[in-house]
């Protein structure tokens, strides 16, 4: 069972109001924490009655920011063995992401935005679990955002009907003459008081959804919402980044891939994540200066007034392995320098 394209978005704003700075960013350790519960969960439900089967949980492996909540505590199990030492599942495949030479392939991007976001600098994307998100940021630590999600071609994505987010259709005025409507949650008036969420038709046929948050009140207009909408292009566009990445092993790519361009005072930075077997490294590609890190291992160097490091959690290291390490990991990473008219949509080679 894999999430839907609404829950994944319900996270991934939850990554924007993080209060942690997004370069304090790790993949490596943050889908490691990811499937490990993936793993617990999966373990715990083996020994569970068949009452409660539905109500298992799938985790997915979303690039978090280190210093990220933690679960809640819970009685750890031995990593492929589960309650009473039974064997637990593997944990399932991750699929690679972007096009084969840009891991990072955005599948909808902004037209007319309103004059409070940077259409240049201020658009990050998020790729990972089938999904990629676009995001216009506004320059301030907690500023609006505009987040939105093209779906795959096929038929309507349904509702949230789950006991926590039971979602409905409201009436919206037609985006370029094209069914559209409000996704609200009347019984969680939580979820609408910090967000609006517009879904529409595209002239393509693919279900579009853009969603606002609304920092203390500061609401986008419902006018305003539906302007950007109706000028959203949808098609693969693939994202320029500043590197180029080549040798990595033999059935290893991309299987998550971020821009973060935070509010204004904080640097962008680029992250990949590669998952195998349940465990997980990544490489991190930033300014150069301080970055922190909650992971058990890293190696780092500069080059072009650029970092570039690769991370790891302590039992992922037999991936690592299979890159030489993490130095031999940073030395696949040809940067190609900080100003963006440098940076390539070529990455893998």
């Amino acid at each position: 069972m894999t999430i839907g394209p609404d829950e994944l978005t319900d996270r991934l704003t939850a990554l924007a109001e993080e209060p942690a700075p997004p370069p304090t960013f790790d993949p490596a350790a943050s889908i490691a924490r990811g499937r490990s519960r993936l793993r617990r969960r999966r373990a715990a439900a083996l020994g569970a009655v068949a009452a409660l089967t539905a109500a298992v949980v799938t985790t997915t492996s979303l690039l978090l920011p280190s210093g990220g909540d933690a679960p809640p505590a819970t009685r750890l199990v031995p990593a492929g063995r589960g309650e009473g030492g039974t064997p637990a599942p593997s944990a399932p495949p991750a699929t690679p992401v972007g096009n084969g030479t840009d891991p990072l392939v955005s599948a909808g991007t902004f037209g007319w935005l309103p004059d409070w976001l940077d259409p240049q600098h201020g658009i990050g994307y998020q790729a990972g679990d089938g999904f990629v998100l676009t995001r216009a940021s506004q320059a301030s630590p907690s500023g609006r955002q505009l987040e939105l999600i093209v779906h795959p071609e096929g038929p309507e994505p349904p509702l949230d009907e789950s006991p926590v987010q039971k979602q409905e259709k409201q009436p919206a005025d037609p985006v370029n003459g094209r069914t559209a409507y409000w996704v609200t949650s009347p019984a969680q008036p939580t979820f609408d008081s910090g967000q609006r969420i517009l879904r529409w038709q595209t002239p393509s046929g693919r279900w579009a959804q853009l969603r606002s948050n609304r920092p203390h009140g500061d609401e986008v207009p419902d006018d305003v919402l539906l302007r950007v909408a109706a000028d959203v292009k949808v098609g693969a566009t693939p994202v320029p980044l500043p590197f180029r990445l080549s040798g990595l092993p033999e059935g290893v790519q991309p299987t998550e891939a971020v821009l973060s361009r935070p509010a204004a005072g904080q640097p962008w930075s680029v992250s990949l994540a590669f998952s195998a077997g349940g465990m997980s490294a990544g490489i991190i590609v930033a300014p150069a200066g301080p970055l922190a890190y909650g992971k058990d291992s890293r190696s780092c160097r500069e080059e072009k007034d650029l970092q570039v490091c690769a991370t790891a959690e302590s039992d992922s290291l037999p991936l690592v392995e299979r890159f030489g390490g993490l130095a031999a990991m940073t030395g696949l990473v040809q940067l190609t320098g900080a100003a963006e008219s440098t940076w390539t949509t070529n990455v893998l080679r």
